[in-house]
């Protein structure tokens, strides 16, 4: 899978909606001036930094590794392959 595609790949929208929040409120909740961030988080355009993802961990009480699911899949198999490598 590409980078680009996990990257699209999140559950930021559903977790929000979940807790019954409008991207409007939730980027209030996370200090941004607009929605306009959130909403290219959740559409997998940008990855929030760690800052911003620490944010939606708290607002959405989620962690941050089920937000970006497949992102986080993809780095633990980086990881792992790595660590086969080293042994």
């Amino acid at each position: 899978m590409s980078k680009k595609n996990f990257i699209k790949i999140n559950c930021l929208r559903l977790y929000r909606k979940k807790h019954g929040l409008s991207q409007k409120r939730t980027a209030y909740l996370m200090g941004l001036k607009t929605a306009s961030a959130l909403s290219h988080y959740e559409r997998g355009d940008k990855v929030p930094g760690l800052k911003n993802a620490l944010k939606l961990e708290i607002v959405l009480h989620t962690p941050a590794a089920f937000l970006f699911r497949e992102l986080n899949r993809e780095l633990k198999k980086e990881i792992e392959a790595r660590r086969k490598k080293w042994s």
